[in-house]
């Protein structure tokens, strides 16, 4: 007897597909986007607290492709509250509210023809539920809310008008203020195309070196690797690291060889809340830091496995 799958998915509350499952695991479908994505439970499942309360951020990661479909241990082919937690935990997504607020800045910047062009928001599908869910915004007035916080501090401007079905915005433009705002976020590292490589500069990493740059690039970002870095002479090479951590959005540290600067940097990124992957050789896992090795890495035993698996990574964490 097969478990009976829920009407609605835990995570999004969207109608689901029952599909084949054995008698211990609910399994279904449901349709993002013209995308079908499959989920496991146990038939017993109850979401967690906090599970429940991050439902919208689950909702953002599957609009834009970012949830991982796949389980920690093969042996469970099934989502449990702890691995749901992880993603949360773990995922890249506006949190505070500057966050929520530069976030929505940047996605409509990102939908103007040219500089100053008006963004009609019937043409864009602007201001709908699904968009405020993919914009990580638990609902819609909340991104209303922030939308109108954008125009009091002079960013944007918009009108509105009345229709039967209630008040309705219109063109939406960006100020000079506004645009000014957005390239100062692209360059604090925020919204940045920047990715800055941590890891050792020794003769037997160069084809290592060579794999993340090109695995980076492959990705939409620009490696930043310190030595190719040129500053001038009253910088000390601390102060450069520094600077070029906070310019970029999202921190590679290979482990590999055990470097201290390596751990030096992956620190200093986290206490910045700037997103670090991590990854090491197979080899050379055993010999990580405690209070680095129970992070999620990229542990890898070729350059096609590192070039695979650190490509998946930041599809999921950073895109």
């Amino acid at each position: 007897m097969h478990s009976p799958a829920p009407k609605y998915c835990h995570l999004t509350g969207l109608e689901t597909t029952p599909t084949q499952s054995n008698s211990d695991i609910a399994e279904y479908t449901i349709e993002v986007n013209g995308k079908t994505i499959k989920f496991g439970f146990l038939w017993d499942h109850n979401n967690s607290k906090f599970v429940n309360d991050h439902q919208h951020i689950f909702k953002g990661l599957i609009l834009n492709g970012h949830f991982p479909e796949y389980y920690e241990d093969p042996n469970k082919p099934y989502f449990e509250n702890e691995q749901l937690e992880k993603i949360i935990r773990n995922s890249s997504f506006p949190k505070t509210p500057e966050d929520k607020l530069n976030y929505l800045l940047n996605h409509l910047h990102s939908l103007q023809e040219f500089q100053g062009s008006p963004i009609n928001p019937v043409d864009h599908k602007l201001l709908t539920e699904e968009l405020a869910h993919k914009l990580f915004f638990k609902n819609f007035k909340e991104m209303h809310f922030y939308l109108a916080t954008l125009q009091n501090m002079g960013f944007v401007s918009y009108g509105s008008r009345s229709t039967m079905d209630g008040p309705s915005i219109t063109d939406i433009k960006f100020t000079y203020k506004g645009l000014s705002k957005v390239i100062e976020l692209n360059e604090s590292g925020n919204l940045s195309d920047r990715c800055f490589i941590a890891m050792s500069f020794s003769k037997e990493q160069l084809k290592t070196r060579e794999c993340l740059k090109e695995t980076i690039t492959e990705c939409g970002y620009h490696p930043i690797l310190i030595d190719e870095q040129h500053f001038d002479a009253d910088i000390t090479i601390n102060d450069a690291i520094i600077a070029e951590i906070k310019k970029s959005r999202f921190v590679v540290a290979d482990f590999t060889e055990q470097k201290c600067g390596v751990y030096f940097e992956a620190g200093f990124a986290v206490g910045l809340k700037r997103p670090v992957i991590y990854s090491c050789s197979q080899e050379d896992f055993k010999n990580t830091h405690f209070d680095t090795n129970h992070y999620p890495h990229v542990i890898y035993e070729s350059l096609e496995q590192l070039r695979s698996k650190l490509k998946a990574k930041i599809e999921a964490w950073i895109n």
